[in-house]
C-alpha cells in the first residue's frame, strides 16, 4: 500500500505540470492578462506598478513569466494581493478555516442524510419512500443554488426573522471579526454562547449546500446499491444464513461505496475552495466570495493562488480515492 501510494505521488507529478499550465494559459488568455489588473488600480503610483511587472516577470516573455510564476508558487513565494496589498498565502490561510468550518458542516449533514437514504430507497425499491428520495433528488438537482439560498434567506432570515441572514458570528455579541486574536479571546470566555452564535449564522448556508448535496449523494447511492445487492456474493451470502443487516452492511454496503468514494474524493476540494455562490449570497467570509472578490476586483495574484491550491486539493484527493479503495473493497490489491 506504501509502494503504491508513493508510485501514485510520483505519477501524479506530471499531472501538476500539464494543470499548472492550463492555469497560466487561462490568465493570459483573459483580455489584457495580468497587466490589465494593474489597470484597474488606480491607487498605486507608476513607480509600484512597474516594481510589480518586473518582480512578477510581466515584462519577461511568456515562457519566462511562466517558469517564475511556477517556481514562485513551489517556493511558496504567492507574491502580494494587489488590492489587499498582503501576502497571498496570508490572505488564503485567514480565510480558510471558515470555509472549512461551513463546508464541513455542510458535507456532514449531507452524508448523513444521503447515505441512508440511499440504502433504504434502493431496499425500498417503488415504495413510497423511494418515490419521495426520487422526487427530492430530481427537484433537488434541478433547484439553483442561488435560488434556494435567497427563498432560505427570504424565509427564515426576512419574513419569520429567526435565523441571522449573514456573516459567520454576530461582531456585535463578540465585539471583534471572526477568528481575531480579541474575538478568540472572548471565545475562550465565552464558549457556549460563541458556539451557538456561529451555529445560528450558519444553519441557512450549510442547509442551502446540503440540499443540492443530498438530492444528487441519495440517487448516487441508490444506484450504487441497486447495482450491488443484485450481485452473485450477496444471493450466496443470504443462502448461507447471514442476517439481513450483515448482508446489506457488511456486503452490499460495501461494494456499493466504490463510486460513492470516488464522488466524496471530487467534492472534497470543495471542502477548502468553498461554495462561491452560497458564501456569496450569506456574506460568508470564506474562500468562495474570496475569490469573488478576486475575480470581480481582477486581483491576478490571488486569483492564481485560489486556483492552484484546489487544483493541487482535486489531485490529492484522487490519489486518496485510489487508496480507499483497497480499504473498503479487500479484492482490491495494489501491491
Amino acid at each position: 500500500m506504501v509502494g503504491y501510494a508513493v508510485r501514485r505521488l510520483l505519477q501524479s507529478v506530471p499531472t501538476v505540470v500539464v494543470m499548472s499550465i492550463v492555469l497560466f494559459a487561462i490568465m493570459q488568455a483573459i483580455p489584457g492578462g495580468p497587466m490589465a489588473a494593474l489597470a484597474f488600480n488606480s491607487h498605486q503610483s507608476e513607480a509600484a506598478k512597474l516594481a510589480i511587472i518586473h518582480r512578477w516577470g510581466l515584462d519577461l516573455p511568456v515562457y519566462e513569466q511562466y517558469f517564475k510564476w511556477v517556481g514562485a508558487m513551489f517556493t511558496g513565494d504567492w507574491q502580494n494581493s494587489f488590492f489587499l496589498n498582503q501576502p497571498v498565502n496570508k490572505v488564503i490561510f485567514a480565510r480558510l478555516p471558515a470555509t472549512v468550518l461551513l463546508m464541513t458542516v455542510a458535507y456532514a449533514l449531507q452524508e448523513l442524510l444521503a447515505i441512508p437514504a440511499g440504502i433504504l430507497a434502493a431496499l425500498k425499491r417503488y415504495s413510497f419512500f423511494d418515490q419521495f428520495v426520487t422526487f427530492f433528488a430530481y427537484v433537488g438537482n434541478s433547484m439553483p443554488t442561488f435560488w434556494l439560498g435567497l427563498m432560505l434567506l427570504m424565509i427564515f432570515g426576512v419574513f419569520l426573522a429567526i435565523l441571522p441572514i449573514s456573516g459567520v458570528i454576530d461582531i456585535r455579541v463578540a465585539g471583534a471579526p471572526f477568528l481575531t486574536p480579541q474575538y478568540n479571546d472572548w471565545f475562550g470566555q465565552h464558549p457556549l454562547q460563541g458556539t451557538l452564535d456561529v451555529a445560528k449564522h450558519i444553519i441557512l448556508p450549510a442547509t442551502t449546500i446540503a440540499i443540492v448535496g443530498i438530492a444528487f449523494d441519495s440517487r448516487f447511492v441508490r444506484a450504487s446499491m441497486l447495482d450491488a445487492i443484485h450481485q452473485d456474493y450477496v444471493r450466496t451470502a443470504r443462502a448461507k444464513g447471514l442476517s439481513e443487516r450483515s448482508v446489506v452492511l457488511k456486503h452490499t454496503l460495501r461494494n456499493a461505496l466504490l463510486p460513492l468514494i470516488t464522488n466524496i474524493a471530487l467534492e472534497l476540494p470543495i471542502l477548502f475552495s468553498g461554495a462561491v455562490v452560497t458564501e456569496r449570497i450569506f456574506s460568508w467570509p470564506g474562500m468562495g466570495q474570496l475569490f469573488f472578490q478576486a475575480l470581480e476586483g481582477y486581483d491576478y495574484p490571488l486569483m492564481m493562488g485560489i486556483l492552484f491550491l484546489t487544483g493541487l486539493l482535486v489531485i490529492f484527493f484522487n490519489i486518496v480515492a485510489d487508496i480507499a479503495y483497497a480499504i473498503a473493497d479487500p479484492r482490491i490489491s495494489y501491491a
